[in-house]
Formats: structure tokens, sequence, C-alpha cells
């Protein structure tokens, strides 16, 4: 059984905490960050008593105190486990030393069982990684993410969407890092941005922020890509307009995909524009139909693995029929994609040993009894 505990623990002896204190915040934070999953064995107290060189007692001590948290229990004679409800009793302060059980307020149940699921899923790849990163070496990854995803993402758009694109036009990471990048890269000069309603208010402040002009389109229900095509047509007719970000599954009725990407096609083709696709809400197995970004050249498709479901797992990608430009790369060198290499590293372990369509579809499965 891996027990990753003593390769991130350091006891610091000239910190104004007591060893008693390192040891419980150590544990405190492993288990309710989720690293340490329920279930999992914990070293004995001797063991770590003799591995860190300190007082069996105080390793005791602090077993104690993190049972009466309800954080990990013992059975005789088989050992000491992490609790397997943690995740969801952990959010109680340290000074409620007498609540084993405060359950953390979830806004939306949904994405908080999702999360957990993708967890479960990711974090055992996740330490089997760590375990190894010392191993690579700078060519092993770029700053437009890393060389073995990107072929893997590859291939998924092929199968999973039927969109056929080069890795070397891909580049993946969080999406925080790829939205700034992508932002800086534009280079729209004095012409305008149409957004419509993927664009949130943060993200529009944010393009605005970077000097870009921004159009907010009006609310237009699903599925009316008519109505979509007449809107854009206004607004080029009376301003410089240079490029579009949309959510096309969103506008493209499923039931005439064909006619209705050509159309949208042939328009944005007769102004010019820039189609930023904005796919990065839907799973791609959910998403099912080609996106449109594969029949427009002049265009970027925005996705993300797990959807918006998982923000600690979620990995974005960004392809381009243009390719990646160099003001893309060097504003992505600039957001040191190194720090999301680790959960990269994750995610390539998943679709590598075919987990990923696996763990898809049981999420899919999830979302429709819910």
């Amino acid at each position: 059984m891996l027990r990753p505990w003593h390769y991130s623990l350091v006891l610091d002896k000239e910190s104004p905490h007591s060893i008693h204190q390192q040891l419980t915040d150590h544990f405190r934070t492993m288990i309710e960050g989720g690293s340490w999953l329920g279930g999992s064995a914990l070293p004995s107290s001797r063991d770590i008593a003799q591995r860190l060189g300190i007082n069996r007692k105080t390793v005791s001590r602090v077993y104690e105190e993190l049972s009466a948290l309800g954080l990990i229990y013992t059975q005789p004679k088989r050992g000491t486990f992490v609790a397997e409800t943690v995740l969801a009793n952990t959010a109680a302060p340290a000074a409620s030393h007498h609540s084993t059980s405060t359950p953390l307020p979830q806004a939306d149940n949904t994405r908080y069982s999702i999360h957990q699921l993708i967890q479960k899923v990711c974090v055992h790849h996740i330490r089997r990684v760590a375990l190894h990163m010392h191993k690579l070496r700078p060519q092993d990854y770029d700053v437009t993410g890393l060389f073995n995803l990107k072929h893997m993402l590859a291939n998924l758009l092929a199968h999973e969407r039927r969109y056929l694109i080069s890795p070397e036009r891909i580049a993946c990471g969080a999406w925080p890092t790829l939205q700034t990048a992508l932002i800086q890269s534009l280079n729209l000069g004095t012409k305008y941005l149409l957004v419509d309603t993927v664009v949130n208010t943060a993200l529009e402040h944010y393009l605005k922020k970077h000097g870009i002009t921004v159009l907010r389109l009006p609310e237009i229900a699903s599925h009316q890509a008519q109505r979509f095509i007449e809107q854009v047509e206004k607004y080029c007719i009376n301003y410089p307009v240079a490029a579009v970000w949309c959510d096309s599954t969103r506008i493209i009725n499923p039931q005439d995909v064909e006619a209705e990407q050509s159309l949208l096609s042939q328009k944005l083709a007769d102004y010019g524009l820039l189609l930023i696709d904005d796919q990065r809400n839907a799973l791609p197995e959910v998403q099912g139909h080609t996106p449109l970004a594969a029949k427009y050249a002049r265009s970027y498709l925005l996705g993300s693995l797990y959807g918006d479901f998982c923000d600690r797992f979620n990995l974005s990608y960004f392809a381009s029929n243009l390719g990646l430009s160099n003001d893309f790369i060097e504003a992505l060198d600039e957001q040191q994609q190194q720090s999301a290499l680790l959960n990269m590293l994750a995610q390539s372990e998943l679709i590598k040993r075919g987990e990923y369509k696996k763990l898809l579809t049981t999420i899919h499965r999830f979302l429709q009894q819910s």
C-alpha cells in the first residue's frame, strides 16, 4: 500500500510551533485537503516516531487528537486509517475539537459529488507521478503543456469529436493560464470583440482590462442559429468587429448540425471574423457532434476534459486551426505552466491507461440520474 506521508513531511526544529503542532497540522492538511483518501492506511505511531526521530508519545497524542476530530479511526489488530467521510466532515475550525461531523456547506451537490468522484480517481496517479518527478527532464515538457498529453488530447478529439488537429496546435493546462495567454495574444488592435453569454462578467472585465473593446450580443435562446447570425451581421455592419467569442453548440440545433454549421461558417467568413468557440462547459462525450472549429479555418476551440464540474482537477485545452502564434507561446511562457505540471501528468496517466473514458461514462450516468 502506498503511504506517501513521509515524502512530504519535514519537521522544522527551529519553528516556534511544537513538533506535536507541526505533525497535527500536516496530517490535517493532507486529510482535509483530500490528498489522502478515505480508507487509506496510515503508518503506526512507532513507525512515524522512528522515521522522524521523535518521541512515540507525541505521535500517539496526535493520533488521539485526529481521532477525536473524526479524521482517522483505529481498528484493533489492523491499524489506523483515514476516515471515509472526511471530505464531507472536515470543515469545522480547529477550536471545535468536540465536533466530529460538521458537513461542508454545498451550494451545488452535483458539482461536489463529481469533485469527489474525479478526485478519488486522480489522486492515486498524482501520488504516483509525484514520486517520479525528479526523473523529469526539461525537454519532457514545454510552455504549451506536456508533450504526451497533447498527443493524447489530439487522439481524443479525433475519436470523440471527429476534430482532426495536429498535437503541435494544442496547448493544455489550467484555464486561468490559457485564458491569460489567449487574451494577451489576440491583438485585435482598434477592432471589436463580440461576445455571447458564455463570456461572464468577470471574463468581460478581464478582456476590457487588457484593452479589448467588447460588444455583448443580446440574449438569444438556445438553438437559434439564424437569430444569432442576424445579430452578428447587424454588429458587423455598424462596428469594426474582428472576432466572435461564443459557444457554437448552444447556438446550433443538434437536429440540423450540418446545414447550420455551414451557414454560420459562411457568415463568419464573409466578414473575416476569428471564431473563439468556447466549449469548456461540456463533457466531450456528452457533446457528440463535430465542433464548428473543425469546419471553419479561422478558429480557436476551447475545451475541458471534465467540463466545468471540477475546479481542482480540471484540465483545459486550446486548439487552433491557425497554429500557436509566437505571441500566444510567449504569453503562456510568462505564466509558468510548470506549476500545473503535476496535475497534467495525472491527467495524461488517466488517458493513457484508458481510465478517462470510463470516468466520463460514470460522470455522464451520474448527471442523468441527478
